[in-house]
């Protein structure tokens, strides 16, 4: 939900970048701008709808902090299901206001308030085709995007049982099979550990570390199935320990296990990042076209998915060397076997 939010940060950059791209004949020009990301293990998906006015008079800026200027009096937004070219379902969107859903939008140049969404608890198929349709009710044009939705994926290291080792001064190869119409990945490690009162033996803190290890790695297709992989060496992770976790004589800890965190987007999605990152440093005149599947339109429909692969193992050759190795041994880090290094 909050990527959805996110993303609308970026019409701001369409907005000025574009300017130049458009012959303003009248007034205003209504241009719709979309956002939505469709996620199969979601319980409700979310479709932000706004307008903007390229206004001769009223800069960008101005438009932004006023809610009349961003959203639409009313719209019928539809979501339709096809399977191999075969419509299966159409449903109507319901129209609600963040604010009162816990989907605050984010302080910044937009007016935060009514937070206006789209949204539909229909179950999305990752086997399944979509459509999004939106119909104005004034002239009865619409605007339309399609998408693919990413399907599973699986963990190929570690797989099952088998555990992570960190071998100071030697590399460790996470790997996994791409996603079928899964593009971009991003990979968090989340670590797992507790600390413990050294007089009492009592436990003062369970607590997690995030730790990303990479954002946006690219897939060779979108047809799934390639083996992908990402190494890393091991030293990091000894070294973000110590970074991240403050000195304490008054306790010991125990590491725990290892949750990984996958965040996997869509071909369109992919499209949108790397045109908007190209854009990085360029001036309005250098501006590059925007990258857009809404049609007519700005923005971007595509699908998103998160899967966490959790209670992954340390072997206990890593764990002894978070006790003991000079980098970590200050962290009073307990040794495999729930002894302190000596």
């Amino acid at each position: 939900m909050k990527k959805i939010i996110a993303l609308a940060a970026l019409l701001i950059f369409i907005f000025e970048s574009c300017s130049t791209d458009f012959e303003l004949t009248t007034d205003w020009k209504d241009i719709t701008i979309v956002y939505g990301l469709l996620d199969k293990d979601a319980n409700y998906n979310y479709i932000r709808i706004e307008k903007a006015f390229l206004d001769k008079e009223i800069s960008a800026l101005t438009l932004a902090q006023n809610a009349d200027s961003l959203y639409y009096d009313s719209l019928t937004v539809q979501l339709l299901e096809y399977n191999n070219g075969s419509l299966l379902n159409t449903t109507t969107l319901e129209k609600v206001d963040g604010d009162n859903i816990s989907a605050t939008k984010d302080s910044g140049i937009f007016a935060q308030s009514p937070n206006i969404l789209y949204r539909t608890d229909h179950a999305i198929n990752q086997n399944y085709h979509y459509q999004l349709l939106i119909t104005k009710p004034d002239d009865q044009s619409m605007v339309s995007a399609e998408t693919n939705v990413i399907n599973d994926f699986s963990l190929q290291k570690p797989i099952g049982t088998q555990k992570i080792n960190f071998f100071p001064g030697g590399n460790y190869t996470f790997e996994w099979k791409s996603a079928t119409d899964g593009k971009i990945y991003d990979l968090l490690f989340r670590f797992h550990y507790k600390e413990y009162d050294n007089t009492t033996g009592t436990l003062v803190k369970d607590t997690v570390l995030n730790w990303q290890l990479f954002r946006n790695k690219t897939s060779g297709s979108t047809a799934g199935g390639e083996d992908m992989g990402y190494i890393i060496e091991s030293d990091n992770f000894y070294n973000f320990l110590s970074n991240s976790i403050a000195d304490n004589q008054d306790v010991y800890r125990v590491a725990g296990k290892v949750d990984l965190i996958f965040s996997v987007g869509g071909e369109e999605f992919y499209n949108y990042y790397l045109v908007n990152q190209a854009q990085t440093g360029l001036t309005q005149g250098q501006s590059l076209q925007q990258y857009t599947n809404i049609n007519p339109g700005y923005g971007i429909f595509s699908s998103r998915m998160s899967k966490t692969f959790v209670d992954k193992d340390l072997t206990s050759s890593t764990i002894d060397s978070l006790s003991c190795m000079s980098l970590t041994s200050h962290l009073n880090f307990l040794r495999a076997n729930g002894t302190p290094c000596q």
